[in-house]
């Protein structure tokens, strides 16, 4: 969804991604983190591979999931341009997820709108 609805539609150099694998499935290892980079052929996707999950467990504790959940996992974030990274990961400005059903639910052309008012680019 991320690719079609967001990478094949907003164009130019505004736009970067930080794609982040973690093991959540028992399946879940390096090799599929790698394999999972084929999701996201762009060259505007920088993918990372997180052992630990620490990533998904800082902001587990720093937002509040659906049904009570500590690790955040199939979430997309979208940051503001400049957005700096220092000690404490920033807030998303905004963010969804497919955790549960409620009103961050994943959906496609709303997160492509949300990435293109912030980098003030028109719809496509």
């Amino acid at each position: 969804m991320v690719h079609d609805n967001v990478l094949k539609q907003v164009h130019g150099d505004d736009l970067s991604v930080i794609a982040v694998w973690m093991p959540v499935l028992p399946s879940d290892n390096a090799a599929a983190g790698k394999d999972a980079e084929s999701l996201l052929p762009d060259p505007r996707v920088v993918h990372y591979w997180d052992a630990e999950s620490s990533l998904g467990k800082l902001y587990g504790r720093l937002l509040t999931l659906p049904r009570g959940r500590q690790l955040a996992w199939d979430i997309y974030f979208v940051f503001a341009p400049g957005t700096k990274w220092q000690d404490e990961p920033p807030l998303p400005t905004d963010w969804m997820h497919q955790l549960g059903r409620d009103e961050r639910l994943l959906n496609g052309d709303k997160l492509r709108g949300m990435i293109q008012e912030l980098v003030g680019m028109a719809p496509s």
